[in-house]
């Protein structure tokens, strides 16, 4: 027959085994925690691009093809299966979430996030003739890898860029530059599309004109070149052998008397820091 000592004693005995179990659960789940193996945090970000450059009155008049971030921009970042969330440039260049309740969150190693900037971006505009209508058409991007609960971004245009240069023999302190092609905001290479460029430069014998436009636009393309000393002048780019790749410029240099005449094709990546030729094309002629 059992007496109470007996049943004492065994009822102690499954209740410190008991206590031991909860203790050993417990301790696998806190370096499950520690080690971040399943757990949402926050995500820690960094992003750069190049160098520094300084805003004047129009916020985007110094900065138009965007060679690094400042105080205040702002980027989307994305995964699979979560909602995009905006993050801001700090002033000690930091990011954190515009709405700091909900960052962007990981589990761990390997997740792939990817960045947008702007956080807006819509589309390639068809006028970009203001140094804020250019900016919002050149999209950069970056795809990367978190390590624990940071993720380091690395920009890059996701376009291509198209600069171009005249030198006048007479004074010319007005004109303006288009091209015109399939597809150069849309990609769709069956869409002809008119890109009205930016005036980044008008010296007053040298003017030079830059825009953004798809590396999926066809070719040949127009460009039409507006100036006092000759009216409207055009050159056909024929595309023999010319490759878009998203992140390179494409320069056209010019002279105009009476008329347009062009001197050289380079193709150069426009990313800070990139200034190696990659090939020139057949200059043809204006017409």
């Amino acid at each position: 027959m059992m007496n109470k000592t007996h049943i004492y004693t065994k009822y102690t005995g499954v209740r410190s085994q008991f206590r031991l179990l909860l203790l050993l659960i417990a301790g696998i789940f806190a370096s499950c925690t520690q080690d971040g193996a399943g757990v949402a945090t926050p995500l820690e970000i960094s992003a750069e691009i190049g160098n520094p450059q300084t805003r004047a009155d129009d916020p985007h008049l110094s900065d138009y093809d965007k060679k690094k971030f400042v105080t205040d921009d702002v980027i989307k970042i994305s995964k699979t299966g979560s909602t995009d969330v905006n993050y801001k440039r700090t002033a000690a260049g930091g990011w954190t979430p515009s709405v700091s309740t909900t960052p962007m969150t990981t589990t761990g190693n390997g997740e792939t996030f990817t960045a947008t900037f702007p956080n807006d971006f819509s589309s390639i505009l068809a006028d970009q003739s203001t140094p804020t209508k250019f900016w919002k058409s050149n999209r950069l991007t970056a795809t990367a890898a978190a390590t624990g609960n940071r993720v380091s971004f690395s920009f890059a245009p996701a376009a291509c860029k198209i600069t171009i240069i005249v030198s006048f023999q007479v004074d010319n302190s007005s004109g303006s530059a288009k091209v015109t092609g399939k597809g150069l905001c849309s990609g769709n290479k069956t869409t002809e599309e008119t890109i009205t460029l930016l005036k980044t430069s008008e010296a007053v014998r040298r003017h030079t004109y830059s825009g953004i436009f798809s590396p999926d636009a066809a070719t040949p393309y127009l460009i039409s070149v507006t100036a006092s000393p000759f009216g409207t002048r055009t050159y056909q780019e024929k595309g023999s052998g010319l490759t878009f790749q998203a992140g390179y410029e494409y320069q056209y240099t010019f002279t105009g008397t009476n008329e347009l005449n062009l001197t050289s094709v380079v193709v150069t990546e426009f990313l800070p820091g990139f200034s190696t030729t990659d090939g020139e094309e057949d200059a043809g002629n204006a017409t």
